[in-house]
């Protein structure tokens, strides 16, 4: 995730616009006080050297591009996710393949956004100068409480090439499947819940309970524990303590400097938990490397065991890097997951022919038969992993939803006086050191040069045959591409196969409120000219640490019925 993301996600989320217009009046004293000391910024780069370049607006002498920020974001609503913002700009700027954005001295460095899909490829993708891609923004350590300051998120260099080698034998395909069965077992306590809830009637929030499952899996996977996220009153003191350590860290506040921050009480609190959960995980490896030296067998083991196979001495360095990867996962790992489902429960109850062609699919592989039970039990037996990899509309299903709501990107930089350069379309060298580098995945995924007029659209069928092999593979990104792409992708998508699987012939998630169906005077849904069910507002997506569905994605929970009881299950 790239660091604007994070400073984003701080400053557009308040109550009101007006709300927000006052956190900035707060900070123009910090404004001018940077000011003084000249608009070149702490890293000496100054702007009118890259004034060839597009920008949204002519720089401000005093305030760069806030007050282009300021406009973009008074024109719709405020919580909208600041890559919803930039689309929207994209569009009106016929979607140049960079743009430059000054928004010192509140984010450190100028910033080049990437729109174009080959540009991006040049950032993330390994070079004889950079083995694992251009080296990360250093501001992602301000992550480091959520993320571990020594992960797989943080770290770079050889300390991130010899930290992935040791983690992905854990992360590998056929690994994977070995652990089917724990995925299972927290998907059975999922469905049971949606049982519950569908007899009550009742409202839930759906990132809630999605993301709950996905912790659940996440604990079992990467570190062999039970966090019982899905049960409440029972949770494991990982989960709670991380749960306290985001909402402590969430309440930092926009611009805060640190040695001024670092005595209240909030920041007392963090490095409380800090130190608390670093305990208690350590706690935990020591035990499993324990088992290893006993003689365990680990070949069906979680991701932390397989990781400290062969390390016959856990030094401290071992353990903090260990210790911080878990972590790492944790923040990672459950939101993209949760988000990709809610996304995919959401366009499938929008598009009532994409819902069709996913029961199609999964009946001809599972059978008639549409029980969660029905399809657990046979993912249980030796042929899961065949049975799963007969699904390339539900892979596609997973595809479009994480085209059209990526939950992230990336955010680079290549040190001072290096030379790196990127070549934009035109043939123009341009050297980026110093740079904050972030492509943004949701604009390319958007690109009308790529998807065209139904860029838009949820299409999973663009994914399928020969449509599928017109898209560039460096056009799809929603886990970035080259070395640093996420670890945990073959692991997000397994989920995802499963739990579509299991739930989506069973249930139908009936939106409320933001982006609920428009009904008619009978109370059936309406379709517009392309096939959707017409909505009365427009879903959209925020940022919290990770882009996700500003409302929690609130909905009704509704067992699906036959053709004739359509109108029951949609309203």
């Amino acid at each position: 995730m790239a660091i604007f993301q994070l400073f984003m996600s701080q400053s557009l989320n308040s109550s009101s616009f007006l709300d927000w217009r006052l956190l900035f009046l707060a900070l123009v004293p910090l404004s001018l006080v940077y000011c003084f000391f000249g608009r070149k910024g702490s890293e000496g780069i100054d702007i009118t050297k890259y004034s060839h370049l597009p920008q949204p607006a002519p720089a401000d002498p005093v305030r760069g591009h806030w007050p282009w920020l300021e406009k973009i974001a008074a024109e719709g609503d405020v919580r909208r996710a600041f890559d919803e913002m930039l689309y929207e700009q994209c569009i009106k700027m016929d979607f140049p393949p960079v743009l430059l954005v000054d928004l010192r001295p509140v984010e450190k460095y100028l910033l080049l956004f990437i729109f174009d899909n080959g540009v991006a490829e040049q950032v993330t993708k390994a070079s004889k100068q950079y083995f694992a891609s251009m080296p990360k923004h250093p501001g992602l350590q301000r992550l480091a409480p959520l993320a571990g300051a020594r992960s797989l998120v943080t770290t770079d260099g050889n300390e991130w090439k010899a930290l992935r080698k040791r983690i992905m034998p854990g992360m590998a395909p056929a690994h994977l499947l070995t652990l089917v069965g724990s995925i299972l077992d927290k998907t059975e306590t999922y469905i049971d819940l949606l049982e519950e809830k569908a007899k009550t009637g009742e409202e839930i929030n759906l990132e809630s309970y999605t993301t709950n499952l996905v912790v659940d899996v996440i604990g079992i996977v990467t570190f062999n524990m039970d966090l019982n996220a899905q049960i409440e009153g029972k949770e494991g003191n990982v989960l709670l303590t991380y749960r306290a350590l985001s909402q402590a860290f969430n309440k930092r506040p926009l611009g805060a400097v640190w040695w001024k921050e670092y005595f209240t009480k909030n920041e007392r609190e963090i490095r409380r938990l800090d130190r608390k959960l670093d305990a208690i995980l350590k706690e935990e490896i020591r035990r499993q490397h324990n088992e290893i030296l006993a003689g365990a067998d680990t070949t069906s083991r979680c991701v932390a065991m397989l990781s400290l196979q062969g390390i016959d001495k856990l030094t401290p360095e071992i353990l903090q890097q260990t210790s911080d990867t878990l972590r790492g996962f944790l923040f990672a790992g459950h939101d993209t997951t949760s988000i990709l489902l809610q996304w995919c429960f959401y366009e499938l109850h929008r598009r009532p022919a994409s819902a069709t062609d996913l029961k199609a699919e999964l009946d001809a592989v599972f059978g008639p038969d549409t029980s969660p039970a029905s399809v657990i039990k046979q993912l249980r037996g030796p042929d899961a992993g065949k049975l799963l990899a007969r699904l390339p509309y539900t892979d596609a299903v997973i595809k479009e939803a994480l085209r059209l709501h990526p939950p992230g990107t990336t955010a680079r930089m290549t040190p001072k006086g290096s030379g790196s350069t990127i070549t934009l379309p035109d043939g123009q060298r341009l050297v980026v050191d110093g740079l904050g580098l972030t492509p943004r995945s949701y604009i390319m995924h958007r690109h009308p040069s790529i998807f065209g007029e139904t860029r838009d659209d949820f299409m999973p069928e663009r994914w399928v045959g020969d449509a599928a092999a017109k898209i560039p593979d460096s056009a799809f990104r929603p886990y970035e591409r080259g070395p640093r792409r996420c670890t945990g992708s073959e692991l997000a998508n397994l989920q995802a196969r499963i739990v579509l699987a299991a739930v989506a012939r069973r249930f139908e998630f009936v939106k409320v409120g933001l982006g609920e169906l428009e009904l008619d005077e009978e109370g059936l849904p309406t379709l517009d000219g392309k096939g959707y069910y017409k909505t009365k507002s427009t879903m959209f997506s925020t940022y919290l640490a990770t882009l996700r569905p500003v409302d929690g994605m609130q909905s009704k929970v509704k067992i699906k019925a036959g053709p004739q009881d359509r109108k029951d299950s949609l309203v």
